[in-house]
């Protein structure tokens, strides 16, 4: 998750501080709140009930990441041991699952939530069709997972005022039904077409742990079942 930290006008700074409810939970140096780190909510201190601004991000391989920016930098801090919990495999394995089986602790979900509503889509069944044309609290929405099941992208489908629906292609491309434009999945922008040059928006979405979503938003539908 990215999130702005700044409060009328005034930034904070954050660090981690323990895991409650199988999420990391985060405080701030100013006031010493403390904060969910999956949903961005100060649960205890002086700004609890207030939320932070979240900002969408994409959860990736290096490999397709570095592909779309290959100019990119990366932090590492030495000091903290490295541990590859989770990686492409792992994305993979899960989403390869039974996607008739119940919901487990540890499936992948990648969640949205609205201003009222909250919705989840487990990988294990966004695998089987990996290109959804949605709507979500009347917005226009595209879900998408890569061809290697690791990557999950969220993206208004609205362009210029015009809704779009989009088809996968043989090559894992994208083609709007309305215009024929040509899209690349991963980065949201029409590679040739009448739509050329034009980009479809990322949308905040949230790939999380079942368990971990579950517990702050139990009251989530669930896309494909249950």
């Amino acid at each position: 998750m990215v999130y702005v930290r700044e409060f009328d006008g005034k930034t904070h700074d954050f660090g981690v501080i323990g895991v409650d409810k199988g999420t990391l939970i985060m405080y701030d140096d100013q006031t010493r709140s403390r904060w969910s780190q999956l949903f961005g909510e100060a649960v205890e201190g002086p700004m609890k009930g207030q939320t932070l601004e979240k900002l969408p991000s994409t959860m990736t391989t290096w490999g397709q990441w570095r592909d779309l920016h290959p100019d990119t930098t990366v932090y590492i801090k030495s000091s903290i041991p490295y541990r590859a919990r989770f990686n492409g495999k792992h994305f993979a394995d899960i989403a390869r699952q039974d996607p008739d089986s119940e919901l487990q602790p540890n499936d992948w979900i990648v969640g949205l939530e609205g201003h009222v509503n909250a919705r989840v889509y487990p990988a294990k069944r966004l695998a089987q069709q990996r290109l959804l044309n949605e709507h979500f609290e009347g917005q226009a929405t595209l879900v998408y997972l890569s061809s290697d099941l690791t990557t999950a992208r969220v993206l208004d489908r609205e362009v210029d005022g015009r809704e779009l629906t989009f088809a996968l292609t043989d090559d894992d491309q994208m083609r709007d039904q309305e215009t024929g434009s040509l899209w690349d999945p991963l980065s949201g922008r029409a590679v040739s077409g009448e739509l050329e040059g034009k980009e479809l928006q990322p949308l905040v979405s949230i790939y999380a742990l079942w368990f971990a979503w579950q517990k702050y938003r139990p009251d989530s539908e669930i896309w494909g079942g249950d």
